[in-house]
């Protein structure tokens, strides 16, 4: 669709699609920040789940809430504004036309939601990669590569939004971690025999377009990444796909996509297994 708003840039032609395989999933995670009495509200994280029943793979790909990306049918704009713009078919386009990639389900929570399902499963133990010295809430935080950190609903919500003293790309690594954690704890928990009970426990914390006989379908993929972990790739746009910018005119401060070099790093993430690959196309 053409623009509805004018245009701060001229939009980028579209990205070529990115290949899979015919079965693969992908889903995308969305957390916002949301609040009673509030209006409007942005979806600050954007984790896509790609399943890969096929081959026994899951790829995650964190995508920075700032990308300054053409909203198909609406103008330029960061991507944390096209769910709420346009609900998930603008965002399905946003990635279709931005990224290349396909979108076919989603999940929607609020941090309120978050923190109260992390406590409904009794905590989780997150995996620090990096470290981080920060503040949130009024406490003072400090975390150390390659230990392990005991944490509630409050501490693990903290975890994944804090920036103040780091960046939103180092937030998308928290995100993966805190993410992982959650999937240990559920298979710790003999949940993936219990996913219909944990399903109707944790409905009230979350919205998604899947069914429970859809989640249910997945539960051979899980059960085989539960096993062997090192079948899931964890993937992020990082500053070497995309760097700061102002935009012309607001002065708004965004990243803009370096195109090429985050057309490279997404072919190699989801396609480097595929057999009988085509080469990668060129932009337009």
């Amino acid at each position: 669709p053409t623009p509805s708003s004018p245009l701060a840039s001229e939009p980028p032609p579209p990205a070529p699609r990115v290949p899979m395989d015919p079965e693969a999933i992908n889903l995308i995670i969305l957390g916002t920040d949301w609040r009673p009495g509030q209006g409007g509200y942005r979806t600050d994280v954007l984790l896509l789940v790609s399943l890969d029943p096929t081959h026994g793979r899951v790829t995650l790909l964190s995508i920075p809430r700032d990308l300054y990306v053409y909203l198909p049918g609406w103008g330029m704009g960061r991507i944390n504004t096209a769910e709420p713009r346009g609900g998930f078919a603008m965002l399905r386009d946003t990635l279709r036309y931005n990224l290349g990639l396909d979108l076919h389900h989603w999940v929607r929570l609020q941090f309120s939601g978050f923190d109260r399902a992390i406590d409904m499963l009794g905590g989780i133990e997150v995996r620090a990669t990096a470290p981080l010295a920060d503040e949130c809430g009024g406490v003072h935080w400090s975390y150390q590569a390659g230990r392990d950190y005991p944490m509630d609903g409050f501490t693990a919500l903290c975890y994944v939004r804090m920036r103040k003293r780091s960046s939103d790309f180092d937030r998308l690594r928290r995100q993966q971690e805190v993410l992982l954690a959650v999937f240990r704890r559920v298979v710790s928990l003999d949940g993936l025999r219990r996913v219909p009970e944990l399903y109707r426990t944790f409905q009230p914390t979350f919205e998604s377009d899947m069914t429970l006989e859809q989640v249910l379908a997945l539960l051979p993929l899980a059960a085989q990444v539960a096993r062997q972990p090192q079948r899931i790739t964890l993937a992020r746009i990082d500053p070497s796909m995309a760097h700061g910018w102002r935009v012309p005119g607001s002065g708004a401060a965004v990243l803009r996509p370096d195109r090429l070099a985050l057309s490279a790093y997404l072919w190699e993430v989801f396609c480097h297994r595929l057999p009988s690959l085509p080469a990668r196309p060129e932009w337009r």
